[in-house]
């Protein structure tokens, strides 16, 4: 598949797809969701719009690389999953990544670039994580390590730190809009701990009127009632419990004729200060 046939799982694709025909390509990538979400097939559409020489940014579908990519053969590309034990639950081995570590640092045979795919990136082991975090540090030309997880906070630190970090989303109990994924994007950077001026320049270039407001308060709404249900261990529900009263008060205030900057801007000061 191309990279945009995944435009369904929110904006990554299209920002990943700018990044590629800008040359802004990082040295390492974090995809995190739930498992409703094909992350496997998102990274080797990434790895297809890296290498694709028809359609760069996207990826063709169609020719040797794509296809290779797609069939887990390709000379570049290097995929990792997690070994299922006897006893306990699949995971990936040290040897494996000691292994990707030493093929990282070979020439590229068919381009200009080392892609590693690695699943179950949550399972690594202290000691793989540590040999991960060392190649972050010091990354070989060319080389992308893509890591996939369900849950970012089962990485280090200091991995995430050195990642271009991703949430993909399944819109399939929400309203699948760019909107809801602004929003929620949003939503993760305050949740974060962004600077401010940060998440307010990413505002201004996405809301420019009140109707822009009122359509990202709604889907602020639905993105806090969806991780509410959900109980999503990066979201305290007692924030998120805040976070609907504080959007339905900018709604109001919205009404009153307040500056649509103003009340969009005081919810993000609001639900930075939930945390208190």
């Amino acid at each position: 598949m191309k990279l945009t046939d995944y435009r369904k799982y929110g904006n990554a694709a299209e920002q990943l797809s700018k990044a590629v025909l800008c040359g802004h390509i990082s040295h390492a990538y974090i995809f995190e969701s739930d498992n409703d979400v094909d992350k496997v097939g998102f990274a080797k559409a990434f790895a297809s719009a890296i290498l694709c020489r028809n359609a760069p940014g996207e990826g063709c579908g169609q020719c040797p690389a794509c296809r290779k990519i797609a069939g887990d053969n390709h000379e570049d590309v290097y995929h990792i999953v997690p070994v299922e034990e006897k006893k306990g639950y699949p995971s990936v081995k040290d040897g494996a990544i000691e292994k990707l570590l030493k093929d990282l640092k070979t020439i590229p045979t068919a381009g200009d670039r080392n892609i590693a795919i690695i699943e179950g990136a949550d399972t690594l082991t202290p000691k793989a994580r540590g040999h991960i975090l060392k190649t972050l540090e010091e990354p070989a030309p060319g080389t992308v390590i893509i890591l996939l997880s369900e849950n970012v906070y089962n990485l280090s630190p200091p991995i995430n730190s050195r990642c271009v970090r991703y949430h993909l989303m399944n819109f399939a109990d929400a309203s699948d809009t760019e909107m809801d994924a602004f929003a929620d994007e949003i939503l993760r950077m305050t949740f974060g701990g962004a600077f401010f001026f940060d998440i307010c320049r990413k505002l201004d270039g996405e809301i420019k009127g009140r109707p822009d407001a009122f359509t990202f308060l709604d889907a602020m709404e639905n993105r806090i009632g969806y991780y509410l249900r959900r109980q999503t261990p990066e979201f305290q529900s007692a924030r998120l419990a805040k976070g609907v009263r504080d959007a339905e008060k900018a709604k109001e205030r919205l009404r009153r004729n307040i500056n649509y900057k103003y009340a969009v801007r005081e919810l993000i000061l609001k639900l930075e200060g939930n945390k208190w």
